[in-house]
């Protein structure tokens, strides 16, 4: 694999081969401190942390692996193949993300490995297309150009697989280790273009509402209104940067009635306004 490596151990690594089909490396190496993205595009890869078993199947779909390891461990690639075998991998050291933002979230699932946790998923099309662009960025005049193209598709799919750790599926437990909660937030994303009262919420869950936001609450750390509200602005957001959304049609369907109280939202979630974006976008 060719790897770079930036400013602030940022590192980032390709692989793109017609054909694959080996053992990568049997032997057990060591894995230092990390937090790192692995998308797999095509191919089958096998490999153990500690002796548990990880494998990642993208001969049909891409799949995605992400981890956060706190203390060193021991890796071993067991097998890869493909034809043809294509992944990027991105890495930065383990508290790089909360150095950043004390508000970054943890999609993760623990293992049997102390200090790490994991998560494997298929991914949308958007981080499927980052991933391709990694891979493949355009011809560039200058080497640098090609690094620095690099570099900011790669922060983009950090914060795009952040932005989406509360909806992705896993492969690997749920979300919150309550289930109740898990239940309820299913619920929510399952409805999330409709209207959510606590009332209908008893109805349908079966539960009084201090029962719900209790135990929301407890297993997620967010109040329901908070979880209504990220989850309809992230999903306005996915309307205007890759559905083409009017500001308008995406103001009703993150349930806002006013623009401005829309954009003012949007800017305070995001970092930039909903037309900032679209433009962008478009």
């Amino acid at each position: 694999m060719a790897v770079s490596i930036f400013p602030g151990n940022f590192r980032i690594g390709v692989r793109n081969l017609a054909l694959a089909d080996y053992p990568e490396r049997p032997q057990v190496t060591d894995l230092d401190p990390k937090f790192q993205l692995m998308v797999l595009l095509d191919g089958f890869q096998s490999f153990a942390i500690n002796g548990e078993v990880f494998e990642m199947d993208a001969r049909r779909a891409p799949i995605a692996f992400v981890m956060r390891l706190v203390r060193r461990a021991d890796l071993q690639f067991l097998h890869a193949y493909g034809t043809p075998f294509r992944k990027i991998t991105l890495a930065t050291p383990h508290d790089w993300l909360a150095l950043l933002s004390s508000e970054a979230t943890a999609p993760w699932s623990e293992t049997t490995t102390p200090g790490l946790s994991t998560h494997i998923w298929q991914p949308g099309k958007q981080i499927v297309r980052l991933s391709t662009q990694i891979l493949n960025p355009p011809p560039l005049q200058v080497a640098v150009q090609t690094e620095l193209f690099r570099v900011s598709r790669g922060l983009e799919l950090i914060r795009r697989v952040l932005a989406e750790a509360s909806t992705i599926p896993t492969q690997h437990g749920v979300a919150s280790a309550d289930p109740v909660a898990e239940k309820i937030r299913l619920y929510m994303l399952k409805h999330l273009d409709q209207t959510l009262t606590l009332e209908r919420m008893e109805l349908d869950l079966g539960m009084n509402r201090r029962s719900i936001q209790r135990h929301f609450k407890a297993g997620t750390g967010q109040t329901i209104s908070d979880f209504l509200r990220q989850q309809r602005l992230e999903k306005a957001r996915r309307a205007l940067s890759e559905d083409g959304f009017t500001v308008a049609q995406a103001a009703h369907i993150a349930g806002y009635a006013s623009p401005e109280n829309f954009a003012t939202a949007f800017r305070h979630a995001f970092g930039l306004t909903p037309h900032m974006l679209r433009n962008s976008a478009i």
